[in-house]
């Protein structure tokens, strides 16, 4: 019995001692936390100060030392209101402000339209730059208190003003475009070259509308015609050959379908088997005839 109580006794030992061990691993992660949060505040204040005394050469320049104090702290910036010389077209002053200052408007909305969260909270956070004779942008006026949550820390990289696709990632992601890749793909080659998606600076969706313009930018002028004209002639000479065009709000072509008699001849034999021939991604737009 003696021995079982002292089995158990040390059983007991062992399991205290690996609660302490847990308790200190804990307390040494929050005290991390702590001096980590500390020296991020302390950061934030010196680059706060620059800010402060920085003089800026143009207008872009004095936008991006706002948006490079924004992305730190943790939330998106756009551009505000301006005031120009009497009588010239010179600036004088301009402001930049938080994305969340106003309130959305709320006004009814067309049938279909989907409706919005409400992300807008009315944030006074701004900063206002006055420009001298001499072409010098200064602060003049700097409101630091947000009235909302700012983005983390894993996070901050998904903020609007934050991301933006340089010339030499827009020319790798068309490369790799022209090559059969899709946008993921090329996502997770710069993620890798760049040590993590935090560092890349844009997000898989801001990859889709990339190569989305640059399909746009692929139809000349007369192509949006020319295809009309084509899918009319064909409607005229082959029986049963049938065409659909969707136009976006802009007027430009958003979606186009066709098909054939022969189509429509497998369609209805198959019942529900429908093949897309997708070869259409290894050639370029101007060899399409």
């Amino acid at each position: 019995m003696r021995n079982s109580s002292h089995e158990n006794g040390g059983i007991e030992e062992i399991v205290r001692l690996d609660s302490d061990q847990e308790d200190d691993d804990r307390l040494h992660s929050i005290e991390e936390s702590h001096r980590n949060k500390s020296t991020m505040n302390a950061y934030i204040a010196e680059v706060e100060r620059r800010l402060l005394v920085q003089v800026a050469q143009t207008e872009n320049e004095a936008y991006e030392l706002y948006q490079d104090y924004a992305n730190l702290v943790g939330f998106s910036v756009r551009k505000g209101n301006q005031c120009y010389v009497s009588g010239t077209n010179m600036l004088r002053w301009k402001s930049s402000l938080c994305s969340k200052e106003r309130v959305r408007d709320e006004r009814p909305r067309s049938k279909g339209t989907r409706k919005r969260n409400t992300t807008r909270t009315e944030c006074k956070a701004m900063i206002a730059f006055n420009i001298d004779k001499d072409g010098l942008w200064r602060v003049a006026k700097f409101v630091k208190e947000h009235n909302h949550e700012f983005a983390p820390s894993n996070g901050k990289h998904l903020l609007r003003s934050a991301r933006s696709i340089s010339t030499e990632k827009g020319a790798t992601i068309e490369s790799m475009k022209k090559a059969g890749l899709r946008p993921i793909d090329c996502l997770c080659y710069m993620s890798e070259e760049c040590n993590g998606v935090q560092h890349v600076g844009f997000s898989k969706k801001d990859s889709y509308n990339f190569i989305n313009m640059l399909k746009t930018t692929l139809i000349e002028p007369g192509d949006a015609q020319n295809l009309v004209r084509h899918f009319k002639g064909k409607a005229n000479t082959e029986p049963g050959f049938y065409f659909n065009i969707q136009f976006n709000q802009e007027g430009r072509i958003a979606n186009v379908f066709w098909r054939d008699n022969q189509s429509r001849i497998d369609y209805d034999c198959f019942v529900d088997l429908v093949i897309f021939d997708t070869t259409y991604r290894t050639y370029i737009f101007k060899s399409l005839n």
